[in-house]
């Protein structure tokens, strides 16, 4: 099986060590970031194959960064993340193309599945 190339990003620091942990383990590279600036970077230095995106940060929220990444990276696979009510947030990142949004806190079987929506297989 391809090993995938997963974005996180995200403030806290325990959602990236949580993929770091189960998918990087599983041998999948996991480039973690916590922030919008270094999400477009990454994005452009490097493709990847689906991105986790929290809602919530400081600075950029996570609807505005995807905006930002449709721009530099059109197809690429987006998965948001939220541990609050923000239903218009989730509206409008649905509308820029997000595939689903999980809502924190999150099983590995969750991050799976909405995996195999946003690319089609199973990891």
């Amino acid at each position: 099986m391809d090993k995938l190339k997963v974005l996180v990003v995200d403030d806290k620091k325990v959602i990236g060590d949580l993929f770091d942990f189960t998918l990087g383990y599983s041998g999948h590279q996991i480039t973690v970031v916590d922030n919008a600036l270094d999400a477009i970077n990454a994005i452009r230095k490097q493709e990847f194959d689906v991105a986790f995106l929290d809602i919530v940060m400081p600075g950029k929220d996570g609807v505005e960064v995807l905006q930002d990444i449709r721009e530099v990276s059109p197809k690429l696979p987006i998965i948001m993340m939220s541990g609050y009510s923000v239903e218009d947030k989730r509206s409008q990142a649905a509308a820029l193309g997000a595939v689903t949004c999980l809502k924190k806190p999150f099983e590995m079987e969750d991050v799976k599945k909405a995996i195999k929506a946003a690319i089609g297989r199973e990891i």
